[in-house]
């Protein structure tokens, strides 16, 4: 289980891996920030800007981070709505593994499995987001062993590629 530090740092990472440009708390709205943002670089960040929401930039993937709040729907709405208003082409919700440990305490979930209990939650967010609060763009849920995941595939192509490229260019 990663700290929230640990989690975010790893998503700013793996953005700026795969060549966005990469910022976190970036204003959506009066009223939202989103956690952290991947925006596309052919389009630069424009430093006068201050109000994010006003820039000629393209946000490409967005992240919502719920580390202890996924089992909350409000809060897990108020995601899907603060991932609307910025606009990205893909929302992304982290559910942090405290939410499966806090549904395991649950008297009616306490014989289930993590496994069961990730998939029961997972069943139950994506029908708050699409069912209930009904986003405008793409948006998906992961869990933070799934980001964690992701992140050593990542880095395995990232290496690869690395590699492919040191051999054409040595011959």
């Amino acid at each position: 289980m990663a700290s929230e530090n640990t989690l975010i740092k790893l998503l700013l990472q793996m953005g700026t891996d795969l060549d966005f440009e990469v910022k976190r708390e970036v204003e959506a709205s009066e009223s939202a920030w989103v956690d952290i943002v991947w925006f596309d670089k052919r389009l630069p960040l424009i430093p006068a800007h201050k109000k994010m929401r006003y820039a000629p930039v393209l946000p490409v993937v967005a992240f919502e981070v719920e580390l202890r709040t996924g089992l909350n729907a409000k809060h897990v709405k108020g995601s899907v709505s603060n991932l609307t208003n910025l606009g990205a082409q893909l929302g992304v919700i982290v559910i942090g593994q405290d939410n499966i440990a806090a549904l395991l305490k649950q008297p009616a979930h306490s014989k289930e499995t993590e496994k069961q209990a990730q998939e029961i939650l997972r069943d139950r967010v994506y029908r708050w987001v699409y069912a209930e609060a009904q986003p405008r763009s793409r948006v998906i849920i992961m869990f933070e062993n799934e980001v964690l995941d992701w992140s050593k595939e990542l880095k395995a192509n990232l290496s690869m590629d690395t590699n492919i490229k040191a051999q054409l260019a040595s011959k």
